[in-house]
């Protein structure tokens, strides 16, 4: 038995081996060869595959009554590292052969695999709905335990008479390669809304019908630990990241004092000197001396605060603002109490101050730390509005 990778197309042309369909499939045989994959193409036109009854004994029982070539076709397409559904449009959707085939895999259409391997849809119209039914080929996919890569598709009406032929050409290329990186690299694609509304759908339909005539879907489910939550059925894991509810709280807390500023309408006052001092800052410490400048009184109304900047990098001082009365003073050194630390290197606030980097943003990423009172770091683009809005200009 070969050891090499394989990839089973089923095409659903009942022009086989000389229709557009076929040609297609060609066209994916060469880089996927060179990628080290045979591709094995099964022409519907020449099996015997019976209609599907919807008696649901599949559904109860594991499998189909039915003995025709459908079985023999299931077993390839499962043992196989990578899976291509096509078929050309006929009358807005796939063939009859094909839809006969995929109605009477319904078996595995209640039973999701756990093999998530990629896959390829393709499809080819006179010039109308090749799309449509390459995304339904993508779809019917994860029926055999697949996720598309893509889709190719094309437009002709004559065998070999593609438009555009050479980008077609080009187009299966790259998606042959990109199908085999995926599967020697055992890569996944981010889950979509599809596959969240199919685990939700049918996992409903088939618990309320567990007693009936799911019965041997539903120990499919049970036996995979599918009902254990969408991250179970999907084999995708949520990110855990810290949640700052304070950070949160803080930051709804500036956002409506911000506007109860702008409501206001109170002009910055602010010099000419004083604004280019600031704009022209080249350094940290230039400018964190020159933020009292900027400072706006109104935001401050009542508040004694303190907030020492501990800057690193190519830069590497300790100094800290005071507001009191209605200033603001700059002060070399530490901080008897500061109420905010915020401790960052300096071209990273540099770049915050200047606009060139969201502060929140930052903060999140761990660009800088900060301890203390975070009400306060939100409310700093509101204490000093003036240099904010000059470095908008």
């Amino acid at each position: 038995m070969s050891d090499q990778l394989k990839i089973v197309a089923v095409n659903g042309s009942p022009h086989a081996g000389i229709g557009n369909t076929s040609l297609m499939l060609e066209m994916v045989r060469p880089a996927l060869a060179e990628e080290g994959f045979e591709l094995e193409v099964i022409d519907l036109a020449g099996q015997h595959i019976e209609y599907c009854t919807g008696c649901a004994f599949c559904m109860e029982k594991g499998g189909c009554w039915i003995d025709d070539d459908h079985r023999k076709i299931l077993e390839k397409l499962l043992a196989a590292d990578g899976i291509i559904l096509a078929s050309p449009v006929y009358f807005l959707h796939v063939t009859g052969r094909m839809k006969t085939f995929i109605d009477r895999s319904l078996a595995l259409g209640h039973k999701p695999r756990p093999t998530w391997k990629p896959g390829l849809a393709l499809s080819v119209s006179a010039g109308m709905g090749e799309t449509d039914t390459a995304d339904y080929l993508a779809n019917a996919l994860r029926v055999f335990g697949a996720f598309s890569v893509g889709t190719l598709t094309a437009m002709a009406t004559q065998p070999g008479g593609f438009l555009g032929k050479e980008a077609v050409v080009a187009r299966a290329v790259d998606l042959s390669r990109d199908l085999a990186r995926a599967i020697k690299e055992k890569r996944r694609y981010p889950a979509t809304d599809r596959d969240l509304r199919f685990y939700q759908f049918m996992g409903s339909l088939i618990e309320s019908n567990r007693e009936t005539t799911m019965k041997h879907d539903y120990r499919h489910w049970q036996e995979h630990g599918f009902y254990g939550g969408f991250e179970k059925y999907i084999q995708q894991n949520r990110t855990e990241v810290p949640f700052h509810d304070s950070m949160r709280q803080a930051w709804i807390k500036g956002m409506i004092e911000e506007q109860k500023s702008r409501k206001k309408a109170q002009p910055a006052t602010d010099k000419e000197g004083q604004g280019a001092a600031v704009r022209e800052a080249g350094k940290c410490r230039e400018l964190l001396q020159a933020m009292p400048l900027g400072f706006n009184p109104d935001a401050a109304a009542g508040m004694t605060a303190v907030a020492q900047f501990e800057i690193s990098g190519n830069e590497q001082f300790t100094s800290h603002l005071k507001i009191a009365d209605g200033a603001c003073t700059y002060h070399e050194g530490p901080a008897d109490k500061p109420s905010l630390v915020i401790k960052s290197p300096a071209h990273v606030w540099l770049k915050i101050s200047r606009g060139e980097l969201d502060g929140q943003k930052a903060f999140m990423e761990g660009q800088y730390r900060v301890e203390g009172d975070l009400g306060l770091l939100l409310q700093l683009r509101t204490l000093f509005a003036a240099q904010a809005e000059r470095r908008t200009q």
